[in-house]
């Protein structure tokens, strides 16, 4: 595939902008948008870019950092607990658990209701510029809650989802969320790829047809026995056929057993085995497939709104929360 020099260009100025780590990090949100924009349609790609302002150029990597950059503002307060999900009870390693929560505050109930509010715009176009606001807000919001969830240490409460777990860095003090979040993408990026965050982009969307080919066919599969149950977005999941955030958070959550918080120590330094181990072939390369996992159920999703087969039959009405 070909990546425009303004896509490669966002990528490389994320780099410059990390001395602040949000969410999953500016990077690791960057990347999920331009994989997932790399698999949109052509007519996808034109209505995205209609929806966000000029200052996006139609690139959800642009976009996908915004939510965190404005949890400051009192109209945006509601959303700061829908970037990830805590299930009582949930203690990894020894016991992963998740439970989804009826018309819970968590990043499962926020991307049901984010794609929604897309699909309700899609069958009735905004009528005024604050309508047009408010879907701007659910598609950067809805990018943005894709790589949360797909971020293991946001499907889990133990210590605050690791942001309370300290642990080394080389000789840096860092905490297990912040190495998840940017500074494991970092480092294989400096030492695999020379520091050329195209180049690391490249190696994921080539392993969707080489090392993860036989899975990654299965990835925008929903399965309906995991992501059925009573909630309040039983219509939107009948819509979807790639929308499964329940299962989703399930997965992520099972990895905090299997990967994330295994052998936790505070004392061990996290960029030596740990990270050969979740970033190496021993774990399928498991830090770039999740984040090219999200980005691939991203533009599924996406393409199933804004360019779904003409065969498909359109019903008249969506289940649409408002915030």
């Amino acid at each position: 595939m070909r990546f425009s020099t303004s896509l490669a260009a966002a990528v490389s100025l994320s780099l410059l902008s990390l001395n602040t780590v949000y969410g999953y990090g500016i990077l690791g949100h960057t990347l999920t948008g331009q994989v997932a924009q790399l698999f949109l349609t052509p007519e996808t790609a034109r209505q995205v870019k209609e929806i966000l302002s000029p200052y996006y150029d139609g690139l959800l990597s642009k976009a996908a950092p915004w939510p965190d950059t404005i949890k400051g503002q009192p109209k945006y307060r509601w959303a700061s607990i829908y970037h990830f999900v805590n299930t009582p009870g949930d203690n990894p390693p020894q016991e992963c658990r998740f439970e989804y929560v009826y018309a819970g505050k968590d990043v499962v109930n926020g991307l049901f209701n984010m794609t929604s509010q897309l699909y309700q715009y899609k069958l009735v176009e905004p009528a005024t510029p604050e309508e047009k606001s408010i879907r701007e807000d659910a598609l950067r919001f809805f990018v943005h809650f894709m790589g949360d969830i797909h971020q293991p240490l946001h499907a889990s409460g133990k210590l605050r989802g690791g942001n309370d777990a300290t642990a080394r860095w080389g000789r840096a003090k860092s905490s297990l969320h912040r190495i998840w979040d940017s500074q494991m993408i970092l480092k294989d990026i400096k030492d695999r790829f020379d520091n050329n965050p195209k180049a690391y982009l490249d190696d994921m969307v080539d392993m969707t047809t080489t090392v993860w080919r036989q899975e990654a066919t299965n990835w925008t599969i929903c399965d309906p026995s995991r992501n059925v149950g009573d909630n309040p977005w039983s219509e939107t999941t009948q819509l979807f056929t790639t929308l499964c955030p329940m299962e989703w958070a399930r997965s992520m959550n099972e990895l905090d057993c299997t990967y994330v918080w295994k052998d936790y120590d505070s004392t061990k330094d996290y960029s030596s085995d740990y990270f050969d181990n979740v970033t190496g072939e021993k774990s399928d390369f498991l830090v770039q497939k999740l984040i090219t996992m999200s980005g691939v159920r991203m533009a599924s999703i996406l393409n199933e709104i804004y360019d779904p087969p003409e065969s498909e039959s359109v019903p008249d009405s969506v289940r649409f929360v408002k915030q």
